[in-house]
């Protein structure tokens, strides 16, 4: 299987999404700052829930 990494940084924070080509496997999530780290395997069938809540998210009155 191919493994793909993707990653984003905005000043002291890295963030990294982690998966593969399989239809099986997690996909990981990693967030990271010089004091704190958070790390979770999310189940791909989740994915679709997960995105329509931080859709709905963003398009609340949130300014970014």
């Amino acid at each position: 299987m191919m493994e793909t990494t993707l990653k984003y940084q905005r000043g002291d924070v890295d963030v990294q999404v982690i998966f593969d080509d399989g239809t099986l496997s997690p996909i990981y999530l990693g967030v990271h700052t010089p004091d704190e780290s958070f790390e979770v395997n999310i189940d791909r069938q989740d994915i679709g829930a997960i995105h329509r809540m931080l859709l709905a998210a963003t398009q609340s009155n949130i300014n970014f």
